[in-house]
């Protein structure tokens, strides 16, 4: 399939694995320029290893926690020309329901 990414720099935020990590891959085998995020330099370093050995390209790590504004505009600072945003980044917390029993 083209989707005429190429050259086109694309984020995904929260790529480091599962889905976000699918995207940022499959976003690179169209030939886009791709930054992958996620909150450990190392699995960013993982990660970004990993697509570059399956498709090559531009993959670019940014490791930095962008539920913070601080992180994010920096983040947008440094790339100010990111054309796709894959907003993947989830935050949650554990919670017990009031409904489950024990």
């Amino acid at each position: 399939m083209n989707l005429r990414l190429t050259s086109r720099l694309a984020l995904v935020t929260g790529s480091t694995a599962g889905i976000g990590f699918a995207i940022a891959h499959a976003l690179a085998a169209e030939g886009a320029r791709v930054i992958v995020n996620g909150r450990s330099q190392n699995s960013v370093d993982i990660a970004v290893a990993q697509i570059k050995a399956a498709e090559g390209g531009e993959v670019i790590g940014s490791a930095g926690d962008l539920s913070t504004a601080s992180a994010a505009q920096a983040l947008v600072t440094k790339y100010p020309d990111i054309e796709i945003l894959v907003n993947n980044l989830g935050i949650f917390a554990r919670a017990r329901s009031r409904f489950l029993r024990r």
